[in-house]
């Protein structure tokens, strides 16, 4: 639960999107839209006939950012572009690059004074991986120009949680090393204002 007690009513928009390959954050560009789905699947193990137990197998997420231009700097950076003599081609990938992805989004609340107002909230995404190069479609029309979206597939597999100390990986009472696969801070939370300048490093409290 965030630090901050305003009730969330909704959530849209997209803006601001980043990444970050080690400390080094760059923008995006301008995007539409971000979709993000957990990959998760579940088995029933029977025994007597019947369900025993059922076991949750999740390996995080999977996500399309969606944006009005190809970031020829990220792709690079990917290893799917390169500058050549002849200009930037499009090169077979070889090298698979994790980095962490961030984005912000509108959010309406609503106060303990019942005042309803428009705020960000801000998400890091964890060890993401570009699974795919943007596709890429132009069409022609008589009338009004036709606008055209770049979709950027890829994947959250997340970082370990970190024990409060930051000095190694957190362990739960049962043994278990824990992911964390994204973070949000909305306004109210302690280090809201530089939330989008460093990768936040996600230990228990």
């Amino acid at each position: 639960m965030s630090e901050n007690k305003n009730v969330n009513l909704v959530r849209f928009n997209i803006q601001n999107a980043k990444y970050a390959l080690g400390t080094k954050i760059a923008s995006f560009g301008t995007a539409t839209k971000m979709s993000l789905e957990t990959d998760t699947s579940t088995k029933q193990i029977y025994g007597d006939g019947k369900i025993i137990c059922t076991l949750i197998n999740e390996r995080g997420k999977t996500g399309v950012l969606t944006l009005n231009n190809i970031c020829d700097v990220y792709e690079i950076a990917m290893g799917r572009k390169m500058n050549t003599s002849a200009g930037l081609a499009d090169i077979k990938q070889t090298k698979v690059v994790e980095h962490n992805i961030y984005f912000e989004v509108c959010n309406i609340t609503k106060t303990d004074e019942d005042i309803i107002k428009t705020t960000v909230a801000k998400t890091w995404l964890f060890g993401c991986v570009s699974t795919a190069r943007p596709s890429e479609a132009y069409d022609q029309t008589t009338t009004d120009i036709n606008e055209s979206s770049f979709e950027l597939p890829f994947t959250v597999n997340g970082t370990n949680l970190k024990n409060a100390e930051g000095t190694g990986n957190y362990i739960d009472e049962d043994g278990n090393e824990l992911i964390a696969l994204q973070v949000t801070k909305v306004p109210g939370d302690d280090g809201y204002e530089d939330f989008e300048k460093t990768v936040p490093i996600p230990k228990v409290i």
